[in-house]
Parts: C-alpha cells; sequence; structure tokens
C-alpha cells in the first residue's frame, strides 16, 4: 500500500501595491525555475505591469493629467513633477 499526495507549493507571488509598483515576492532569494516556470513569471509580470500602467492612467485622468512621452502634462498643457 502506498500513500501518494500532490503538493502544490507557490514559490513566487506577483502583485500591484498601493503606489502601483509591481512586486514579486519568491520563496527564497535565489529560485530555479523550468523554462515553463520562467515563462509564466515573465507573463505574470508582464501582465501586473499592464495593471499598474492601468492603474496610473486612470488616477491621472481623474485628477486631469494625461502622459506624453513619458512625462505628466495636465490639461493646461503644464509638466507635472
Amino acid at each position: 500500500m502506498a500513500i501518494r499526495e500532490l503538493t502544490t507549493i507557490e514559490v513566487a507571488d506577483v502583485e500591484v501595491n498601493d503606489q502601483y509598483f509591481v512586486e514579486l515576492r519568491q520563496l527564497k532569494k535565489r529560485t530555479i525555475y523550468s523554462a515553463k516556470q520562467a515563462r509564466d513569471l515573465a507573463n505574470e509580470l508582464i501582465e501586473a505591469a499592464d495593471r499598474s500602467d492601468a492603474l496610473i492612467a486612470e488616477d491621472a485622468a481623474a485628477s486631469g493629467i494625461r502622459m506624453e512621452h513619458a512625462l505628466l502634462i495636465n490639461d493646461a498643457g503644464e509638466v507635472v513633477l
């Protein structure tokens, strides 16, 4: 008789924080990933970056600010620092 159990361990977590930065948390400082795991993690990071960009754009639109050539510009055309 044998008892088998499949355990899933989360080795990395990606999320967007309150300051719109993408956070990556890993189980260890150095982790070895298979090619598929690395691609999946890269895709999660890209999706989080897209969410961050969308949240920044929503926040800027609510404040009357738009992004042009990596500069924040208000409705009066002034650069926001």
